[in-house]
């Protein structure tokens, strides 16, 4: 019994162990277009050669668009290749089969987040159809943050910057809020869902300070002067073709602007966000029924 219990954990144990996670960060160039960067990330874990994660690509910007990505890793020849297959939620209006996606295929050491990610890419349509290429090069995250680090100790010991600014210049920290998708004044984000029902939580993360929000579905009021506390409020949607919900900012409570943590529940995938508006503000989250269910 020992032994089975043993060779039971071991299995548990070499199978966990085995999966290795790893974070990018940079930009993407297109073919034929000015110097302008696209600011990249890409997240993903590593087993057994197969490569599973996410893409989100305009990082921070007005398109934000997060895709699902795949591929495989040859651990002999260094051949990494990867590919974004669905998209997950965008703040582009472009409709989901108008995307181009990125196809990338390249040598590269996979080293605990320290390696670089270089090299040209395919552009396809979802239907596989040729778009636009391009280069992506990107940075491991454990470089990028020791970077950061020295700059923030550099920024911190400063007896030239106050302390207010040494907070909002914070760079570590501003990496971090660009890991959370941030809907601020009359922002639209399109989220492609494949169940038939999703739960929308909405809580507040960090210090109750007195922040209510209106929430409608549709154009219907949902929820009224709705005072958000850490305890999260749970909605149910049974999704029709299209459900629109928009969040006003009733107040800003005692800090501003008013911040509200929403987590978009769709079966096994979740998408979270946090709307940062100032009194009277809007915006808004539209559940799309994938045609991909």
């Amino acid at each position: 019994m020992k032994n089975i219990l043993f060779l039971t954990f071991f299995m548990i144990s070499t199978t966990f162990f085995s999966q290795e996670k790893y974070e990018y960060y940079g930009g993407v160039k297109l073919n034929g277009k000015d110097e302008t960067i696209i600011a990249y990330r890409l997240v993903f874990t590593e087993q057994d050669g197969k490569i599973s994660g996410y893409s989100v690509t305009d990082l921070g910007g007005a398109h934000e668009t997060k895709n699902i990505v795949k591929g495989t890793y040859n651990s002999k020849n260094k051949v990494f290749t990867f590919r974004e297959e669905d998209i997950l939620y965008t703040k582009s209006p472009i409709s989901d089969d108008m995307f181009c996606f990125i196809n990338f295929s390249g040598k590269v050491k996979l080293v605990n987040d320290n390696s670089a990610l270089e090299g040209d890419f395919k552009g396809l349509f979802k239907n596989n159809e040729k778009c636009i290429d391009g280069t992506i090069t990107l940075i491991g995250s454990k470089k990028i943050d020791k970077a950061l680090n020295k700059i923030n100790k550099k920024i911190q010991r400063s007896k030239k910057v106050d302390e207010e600014t040494k907070r909002k210049v914070n760079p570590i920290a501003i990496l971090d809020s660009l890991k959370v998708n941030t809907l601020i004044k009359d922002q639209n984000l399109n989220v492609f869902a494949k169940s038939d029902k999703v739960h929308l939580e909405i809580w507040d993360a960090g210090k109750e300070d007195g922040d209510m929000i209106m929430v409608y579905l549709n154009d219907k009021p949902y929820l009224n002067n709705y005072k958000i506390t850490k305890k999260k409020k749970v909605i149910t949607i049974d999704l029709k073709t299209t459900n629109v919900f928009k969040i006003t900012a009733v107040n800003e409570g005692d800090v501003k602007p008013n911040t509200a943590m929403m987590q978009l529940i769709d079966n096994d995938r979740v998408f979270e966000l946090m709307s940062n508006l100032k009194e009277g503000e809007s915006a808004s989250i539209t559940i799309l029924k994938s045609a991909g269910k």
